[in-house]
């Protein structure tokens, strides 16, 4: 990644050139559509990997069949 790159020093001057740029005003705005993208993002990956295990499924590479509930120790 690329933090492991930059030394804490260049990620402050950093931070504080998108402070200068974009103004206090404008953070709130970016903040939410970052989330927004990485939100998209994550459920994008989620529908992929589900789409993979149906294909799997299909094809008969992973065992679907419910598995034996666990039994308690205990009667309850």
């Amino acid at each position: 990644m690329l933090l492991g790159v930059l030394s804490p020093l260049e990620i402050v001057i950093i931070v504080a050139v998108i402070l200068l740029v974009l103004g206090p005003s404008k953070l709130p705005a970016l903040g939410s559509s970052i989330g927004q993208m990485l939100r998209g993002f994550r459920k994008e990956m989620k529908a992929i990997e589900h789409d993979k295990q149906q294909e799997a499924e299909r094809r008969g590479e992973i065992d679907v069949t419910p598995k034996d509930e666990p039994k308690h120790s205990r009667p309850g």
